[in-house]
């Protein structure tokens, strides 16, 4: 009976910790600057709901290759996930169709 008691209780801690510290934020906005920064990337995005301003850090290599490329640039809508705490880009999604 311990063991059943204790283990909810874990589960129950574990699943509470993980929704206090994941905050994933998503957003559709316009790329207004890109700032190469050492081996990474800063891009001020202005949010399509909110008209605010955010500035999120690339640091995965094939975003970053993508904004080398210019394949993604100023000007471009792009859907992106990202970490809510640092603002490191998960995912990034141009909106534009095919």
């Amino acid at each position: 009976m311990k063991r059943l008691v204790l283990l909810v209780v874990m589960v129950i801690v574990s699943s509470w910790s993980s929704l206090a510290f994941a905050g994933e934020g998503k957003m559709i906005g316009t790329i207004t600057v890109i700032k190469m920064v050492g081996n990474g990337a800063e891009m001020t995005l202005k949010d399509r709901r909110t008209d605010a301003t955010v500035v999120l850090q690339v640091r995965d290599a094939s975003t970053i290759e993508k904004l080398k490329d210019r394949k993604i640039r100023v000007g471009d809508e792009l859907r992106i996930r990202f970490d809510d705490g640092n603002k490191v880009i998960k995912k990034v999604q141009k909106s534009a169709g095919c």
